[in-house]
C-alpha cells in the first residue's frame, strides 16, 4: 500500500531535498501529494489532498509548523506527524502531540528512513484498526438502558458531550454513552468531523448553518435538534462540506 504524504518546509532546497531522499528511498510506501511552505499554507493543503502523514518542520513563516498541526489536530486527530527541525527543545511538545517521529536537521539519509519505517508501521496500524471496525461495526455497539443497541453508522446525524456522557442522535433516537468523543473520532470515518469541543458531526447529514452569537449552529433534515461549530472551525467545516460535495 502506498500513503499519501505533504512535506512542510519552508526552504526550497530543503523541500526538494526531502522529496529527493523519499522518492528514492521510499517510493513503494509513500506518495508526496503536495508541499508546502509555511504553516497556513499546510492546512490548506491538508484539507485538499487528505494525506496519510505530513512531514512538518516545526519553525516556518506565517505559522508555526507546530501551532498548524494543534489546529489540524481538533478536526482530523488521526493524522499523523514527523516533526523535522534544528532546535532539540520542541522535542516534548511535539511528542505531546502524538508526533510519530521528530528528527532533528541536518537530516542524514538513514535517520529519515527510520522514521518512514516507524510510521508505515502506525499507519498499517489504523489501517488495521480501521478494517476492524468497518467489518465488525457497520453498527456501532452503544450500552444504553440496561441495553446493548447496535446503531447504524449511517444514521448518525452527531454526537454531543453532555457532561460525562455522549448523546448519538439519530432521527429515530437518541442513545447515551460513557464514551468520549475521542473514543468514537478514532474509528468513525471521513464523513466525521469535530466541528466544536463538544460535538462531532456527520458532513453528509447536514442541510443547513445558521449563526448564532460567536457560534454556529449546524441543522440536519427531518431533525429539530441542531448541533454546534465553533467560530474557530467554522471556515474548516464550510471547506469540508464543499469538497464533499464536489464544489
Amino acid at each position: 500500500m502506498t500513503y499519501r504524504i505533504i512535506v512542510a518546509e519552508d526552504q526550497a532546497a530543503s523541500r526538494k531535498l526531502l522529496r529527493q531522499m523519499i522518492e528514492k528511498m521510499a517510493a513503494d510506501s509513500f506518495e508526496i501529494v503536495a508541499e508546502a511552505k509555511d504553516g497556513e499554507e499546510l492546512i490548506e493543503k491538508v484539507f485538499e489532498h487528505s494525506p496519510d502523514l505530513v512531514l512538518c518542520d516545526i519553525e516556518m513563516p506565517k505559522r508555526k509548523g507546530i501551532d498548524a498541526v494543534k489546529e489540524l489536530q481538533r478536526t482530523l486527530p488521526s493524522l499523523s506527524y514527523i516533526f523535522t527541525t534544528a532546535h532539540e527543545n520542541f522535542a516534548v511538545e511535539a511528542f505531546e502531540l502524538n508526533a510519530v517521529d521528530y528528527v532533528l536537521k541536518p537530516i542524514q539519509m538513514s535517520r529519515l528512513m527510520l522514521s518512514l519505517e516507524r510510521a508505515k508501521k502506525v499507519l498499517k496500524e489504523k489501517d488495521r484498526k480501521l478494517e476492524k471496525w468497518n467489518a465488525s461495526l457497520a453498527r456501532i455497539p452503544i450500552r444504553f438502558n440496561r441495553s446493548l443497541y447496535y446503531v447504524q453508522i449511517d444514521d448518525i446525524l452527531f454526537i454531543e458531550k453532555n457532561d460525562r456522557k455522549s448523546i448519538i442522535h439519530t432521527v429515530e433516537e437518541q442513545y447515551s454513552s460513557g464514551e468520549t468523543l475521542e473514543y468514537f473520532l478514532e474509528y468513525l470515518d471521513h464523513r466525521f468531523v469535530q466541528s466544536h469541543r463538544s460535538f462531532i458531526i456527520n458532513l453528509h447529514r447536514v442541510a443547513r448553518i445558521q449563526t448564532s452569537g460567536k457560534s454556529y449552529l449546524v441543522f440536519f433534515d427531518h431533525y429539530d435538534i441542531a448541533a454546534q461549530i465553533s467560530k474557530q472551525n467554522i471556515q474548516r467545516v464550510q471547506q469540508m462540506l464543499n469538497s464533499t460535495n464536489g464544489v
